[in-house]
C-alpha cells in the first residue's frame, strides 16, 4: 500500500483531470476535494473515487452549466444540468453566504447535480465568513432501509453543520443517517477486509459481513439506519426529514421509485451570526462550550474527548506529516488513468 504525500497526490490527480479536459478551476476544485477528504481521514470520499469524476471534466466549465430556475431575496434554486457536483456545491455555498450578508439567511438548492463528494467540505466556507453553515442532501444512492423494514428506501441523507469559534478551526459535524456511507464498502473491498455486523442486512433481516454484497446482491441487501436494530428509529426519522427538506426545496424530488428530478438534491444554508449576536461574543460562547465538554472525566483508555471537527483536524495533522495511505487497487486505477491521458506518474511519493 503506497504512502503518498498530499502535495504529490494533489498534483497527480489535478494533472489527470487536466489531461481529461478539465478547466484549471474545475480540475483544482475536484482534486483538492478528494485529497482533502483523505487528509481528513474520510478515505471513502477520497481519491478512491477520483477516477469517477474524469467523465465530468470535458465540455467546458461546470459553472457555465448552472442554471438559476427560481430566485428570491434569500433563496435560489439551481439546475446544475449534470455538471461536476463539487464545483456546483462550492459555488452554491458561496452564493448562500453572499445572500446572508443582506438577508440574514441565505439558502441555495441544487438539483440534477453531479456527485458532490464529502458534504463536510462546504459548511466551513460559511463558518470562515463568520456564519453558520448547514448542508442537507437527499442523495448517495437509496440503500438504507426504514426502521422495522428490510427494503432499500432512503439514501444515507447526510447532514453537515459548521460554526466558527474563537480559537482553532470551526466546529464541524459531518454525518450520514445510515450507519455508514456507501463509500465505506468500497474502502473495505479495496482493503480486502470484512464489514462489522450492524452495517448491512439481507432481505430477511440477517446481518451481512461481506462488503461485496453491497453491490453484488443489490436490492437483496440494505444498509442500516444510524442507531441500528435498537435505536434505528432515530437515524431513520431524521433521514426522512432531511429527505423532505433537501428533496423538496431543491426541486430534485423526495425519495420514491422514480424521484421527480432524480433526487440527490442539495440545500445549502448560511446564517449571519451578527444579525443575532456580536460575532466575537458568539465565538467565545463556542469556546466555553468546547472547554466545558472537554473538561469531562474520561473513560479508561481515552486520552482526549473530541468535539465535532477534532477527528478531521487530528487526521490532517498526522497525514500532512506522514502521508496518505492509498490502497493498491486505488493507486493502480490512478496509474491507469494517468497512462490514458499521458500524465507523468510520480516516482517520488514525497517531495
Amino acid at each position: 500500500m503506497p504512502i503518498v504525500s498530499h502535495v504529490v497526490l494533489r498534483e497527480f490527480v489535478y494533472e489527470i483531470y487536466r489531461g481529461a479536459g478539465g478547466t484549471e478551476e474545475d480540475a483544482r476544485i475536484v482534486s483538492d476535494h478528494v485529497v482533502d477528504s483523505n487528509l481528513a481521514g474520510h478515505d471513502s470520499h477520497g481519491v478512491i473515487n477520483a477516477p469517477n469524476y474524469i467523465g465530468g471534466m470535458s465540455g467546458g466549465p461546470a459553472a457555465d452549466k448552472m442554471e438559476i430556475v427560481k430566485e428570491s431575496g434569500a433563496a435560489t434554486v439551481i439546475n446544475v444540468n449534470g455538471a461536476l457536483g463539487m464545483v456546483a456545491a462550492r459555488k452554491a455555498m458561496e452564493m448562500a453566504v453572499e445572500k446572508a450578508k443582506t438577508c440574514t439567511i441565505g439558502a441555495v438548492g441544487l438539483h440534477r447535480c453531479g456527485h458532490a463528494g464529502r458534504m463536510g467540505e462546504y459548511p466551513p466556507i460559511a463558518a470562515r465568513a463568520g456564519m453558520i453553515g448547514i448542508v442537507l442532501l437527499n442523495g448517495g444512492g437509496r440503500f438504507m432501509h426504514p426502521h422495522g423494514g428490510t427494503s432499500r428506501r432512503l439514501p444515507p441523507n447526510p447532514i453537515a453543520i459548521s460554526v466558527p469559534r474563537a480559537n482553532g478551526e470551526p466546529l464541524l459535524l459531518d454525518m450520514t443517517l445510515s450507519v455508514v456511507a456507501g463509500g465505506k464498502f468500497l474502502v473495505q473491498i479495496a482493503r480486502g477486509e470484512p464489514i462489522p455486523e450492524g452495517w448491512m442486512i439481507d432481505s430477511e433481516g440477517n446481518p451481512l459481513t461481506d462488503p461485496e454484497s453491497f453491490q453484488k446482491r443489490g436490492s437483496d441487501t440494505a444498509v442500516m439506519p444510524l442507531g441500528g436494530f435498537q435505536f434505528g428509529h432515530k437515524g431513520f426519522g431524521l433521514g426522512v426529514m432531511i429527505d423532505a427538506i433537501a428533496g423538496g426545496l431543491s426541486w430534485a424530488g423526495c425519495s420514491r421509485e422514480q424521484p421527480t428530478r432524480g433526487a440527490s438534491g442539495i440545500v445549502m444554508f448560511a446564517i449571519k451570526i451578527e444579525d443575532f449576536i456580536d460575532l466575537v461574543d458568539y465565538e467565545q460562547e463556542i469556546e466555553y462550550l468546547v472547554e466545558w465538554v472537554k473538561s469531562s472525566a474520561k473513560m479508561p483508555g481515552i486520552d482526549e474527548i473530541y468535539v465535532p471537527g477534532d477527528f478531521e483536524q487530528r487526521s490532517r495533522e498526522k497525514r500532512s506529516e506522514e502521508g496518505i495511505p492509498i490502497e493498491d487497487l486505488t493507486w493502480n486505477r490512478l496509474v491507469e488513468a494517468a497512462e490514458r491521458y499521458d500524465v507523468t506518474i510520480p516516482t517520488t511519493l514525497f517531495p
